[in-house]
């Protein structure tokens, strides 16, 4: 008995193992290449799907239907660089002749209306020939606020054999100037089939609009000479917010808004980190505290205070100072939240929630196409060692290696809402088993009492019929 009921256990157990068709709908991930692992940042649709707290009710599938590794963690930006690059206006300043004197030499700049440099001419008395050897030249980063870091050079003429000597200098009017790069060499040379190549010229970040770049040396020179400016950035940190707009509510079960309270929800539920509050009325000011319910049901009863601020809507001369937004208190998914006026508001503020999506890794088990299936009452993914998996991947690639990017396609229906149905409790056999042997109990206990009563009243009455002894 005790082996057939183990049986059936494992068999009910092996019935209920998760599968595609266990949660609410499947949504195709779209991967490009091949990659030993890949992650995707969860969207609007996974979240509106899952009705778990904690996203367990999701899990990604192979083309065999089985399940594969994965986890489920914030998204972490790796420290990376990134270059912008623009073309920058470069003007030739003719080299004064050799003959000529200091005060002989008359500089003529022309700007349009923009102040940006069109024209550059000298004049002098002596010798009205510039020498035509270029030796000097002005740059014009115009009126954007990019900031530059480094410089790179190109030209038509020589192909080959350039060896330069340049010294930088900015300036922001044309009047005073600053050394940016007092000795910075270009080389451009090629022999026996290898080539040194190095055009670019760096300096310390600066925003100044005018750059003067004067040869040093007395190599040959530089035919058609064009310059593109570059600045570095590095990028870094956390990923960016993405804002949903909250509906005011009446009430929400019991509880009932007031002038003093209001209740908002959400079009579903997502791990809420910051809020932003509108106030509805001009040069208004509040202090509100922000709430989110201590548990997940429907009409919550206990709310935990998550953050607390000064709102507030200036206008001054037709210019609109609102309050920043505030970071709420670390906690799971929120689908509704309340704020608590200390004074009486009688339009409910204008209330925005900023969540950063989570991002979902998984190893590339078997054969693709892979699925995610969201949304199940009972279905939850099992925990796997994958971080182990990623190490070893990432101490053979290096430590800069990710799983490759992958895109969520357009979800379809699975099971349906019948998957976020909670199941019929099961019955307890256990119970109904004991209940079963106490009745057999008390009717084998109750059988042999009437037994015991039944001998001892046929035993009396075979007394009374029998005769006296004489």
């Amino acid at each position: 008995m005790k082996r057939f009921l183990l049986l059936i256990c494992m068999a009910t157990t092996a019935a209920s193992a998760a599968a595609p068709s266990d949660y609410a709908q499947v949504i195709p991930i779209e991967t490009s290449g091949d990659s030993a692992a890949w992650q995707i940042d969860l969207d609007a649709s996974v979240y509106a799907g899952s009705v778990d707290a904690t996203l367990r009710d999701v899990a990604v599938f192979n083309a065999a239907g089985e399940a594969v590794a994965m986890k489920i963690q914030p998204v972490e930006y790796v420290d990376s660089t990134t270059e912008q690059r623009f073309d920058v206006a470069v003007l030739a300043l003719p080299r004064d002749p050799g003959n000529a004197v200091a005060n002989d030499l008359g500089l003529i700049v022309e700007r349009d209306a923009n102040g940006r440099l069109r024209r550059i001419e000298t004049q002098t008395v002596t010798d009205p020939q510039p020498f035509p050897e270029t030796r000097e030249w002005l740059l014009d980063l115009g009126d954007s606020d990019r900031g530059i870091d480094r410089l790179e050079l190109d030209w038509s003429e020589p192909d080959q054999g350039v060896v330069a000597r340049f010294q930088l200098s900015g300036s922001k009017d044309l009047q005073g100037w600053q050394s940016l790069n007092a000795d910075a060499t270009v080389v451009d040379l090629q022999q026996d089939g290898a080539r040194i190549e190095r055009r670019s010229i760096s300096l310390p970040a600066t925003g100044l609009r005018y750059l003067r770049l004067r040869r040093l040396d007395a190599g040959v020179a530089l035919v058609g000479l064009r310059v593109e400016a570059s600045r570095t950035r590095r990028i870094s940190g956390i990923a960016p917010l993405h804002w949903v707009e909250a509906e005011t509510l009446d009430h929400l079960g019991e509880l009932k808004s007031n002038p003093r309270m209001h209740l908002y929800t959400l079009p579903y539920a997502i791990p809420v980190s910051d809020v932003r509050i509108d106030l509805a009325n001009d040069n208004g000011l509040a202090a509100i505290d922000v709430l989110s319910p201590l548990d997940t049901a429907n009409a919550p009863t206990r709310w935990l205070p998550r953050a607390h601020l000064v709102a507030y809507r200036l206008v001054q001369n037709g210019e609109r100072i609102d309050n920043d937004a505030i970071t709420l208190s670390p906690g799971s998914r929120l689908r509704t939240l309340r704020l608590d006026s200390a004074t009486a508001l009688t339009t409910p503020p204008g209330l925005s929630v900023g969540y950063r999506p989570a991002r979902l890794v998984f190893l590339a088990e078997g054969r693709g196409p892979f699925v995610l299936a969201v949304g199940s009452a009972t279905a939850r993914h099992v925990g796997t060692p994958i971080d182990a998996a990623l190490a070893s991947l990432r101490m053979r690639y290096g430590q800069d290696w990710q799983p490759s990017p992958a895109q969520l396609g357009v979800a379809r229906a699975s099971a349906g809402e019948q998957a976020l149905l909670a199941p019929t409790p099961a019955r307890d056999w256990k119970r109904w088993l004991l209940w079963l042997v106490l009745i057999a109990a008390a009717a084998v206990v109750g059988g042999i009492a009437l037994s015991l009563l039944r001998n001892q009243s046929e035993g009396g009455a075979e007394d009374r019929q029998q005769p006296p002894e004489k």
